[in-house]
């Protein structure tokens, strides 16, 4: 995945620009969380260019084992392995969601994808187990976009928006392949998108969850529920897949391959 530079340039600037302080502190703590994404894809790039850890310690000002510590996870398997370039396999409603995600930062004038609109777009497929779980926890799509805990600011009136995504938006799709492998799952999953955003308490989507009075560990309970209770997706054809028979009521027919793309219209946004 390449650096969103424009992403962290523009929160950078709201950051000391925006007058509401609480605002500000807002845009601040994304840009954290932008930054920290950006030293680990960086740090990536350089042990593939052939740095060594001692090199990289030094230009982060932490010890070797710091930083062996911090980044390790970043060539763990079976990641590497599953993620042979930028196309994740899928199911139809894991597409559908990100397609939805896309459209919820446009209706918000948001400048990119973040993972409060993940959560949005998961919503939107209300016949997956994970909207469903999150129906059970009374986390619905019209109670989430009231109390939506968005890491981003807004661009003026008319300017467009979700067309771009931002790095730890990005990363949710390499939690999400992570998560379908730990389940022997070669297609990921709408569930498989809702348990890669539990995995980091500071983002935007478990923000909003825990506005709504509820938690991660609540959700991963109850989507094992509906696990429990259902028929694994995987074992019906795709076209029999609960929410895939009929379009879902706001939304709009999944890419025609299988494959997910967090992408701007005219630039794909790799995950690797």
């Amino acid at each position: 995945m390449s650096v969103s530079s424009p992403t962290i340039e523009q929160l950078a600037h709201d950051a000391v620009g925006i007058a509401n302080p609480e605002t500000a502190l807002r845009a601040l703590t994304a840009l954290r969380l932008e930054l920290d994404a950006a030293e680990a894809d960086l740090v990536q790039r350089a042990l593939r260019g052939g740095s060594s850890w001692s090199q990289i310690a030094r230009t982060l000002g932490v010890t070797k084992q710091a930083a062996h510590r911090k980044y390790r996870h970043l060539f763990d398997q079976p990641l590497g392995a599953a993620l042979a370039g930028s196309r994740i396999l899928s199911t139809s409603d894991a597409r559908r969601s990100i397609q939805f995600a896309r459209e919820e930062a446009a209706r918000l004038s948001q400048p990119a994808i973040g993972t409060e609109h993940v959560l949005l777009g998961i919503l939107r497929c209300q016949r997956s187990r994970a909207a469903k779980a999150l129906g059970a926890l009374g986390v619905t799509l019209e109670s989430a976009r009231l109390c939506l805990q968005t890491t981003l600011p807004g661009l003026p009136p008319g300017a467009g928006g979700g067309e771009t995504v931002t790095v730890q938006a990005g990363r949710i799709l390499e939690r999400a392949v992570r998560e379908a492998a730990k389940r022997g799952e070669r297609l990921v999953g709408v569930e498989d998108l809702l348990l890669a955003l539990l995995s980091d308490s500071r983002n935007g989507a478990v923000q909003t969850l825990e506005s709504l009075r509820t938690t991660p560990a609540k959700v991963r309970r109850q989507l094992e529920l509906e696990w429990a209770g259902t028929a694994p997706e995987s074992a019906m054809p795709e076209s029999a897949a609960p929410g895939s028979a009929t379009p879902e009521p706001e939304g709009e027919p999944p890419p025609a391959d299988d494959a997910i793309q967090v992408t701007s219209r005219s630039r794909p946004v790799s995950t690797s």
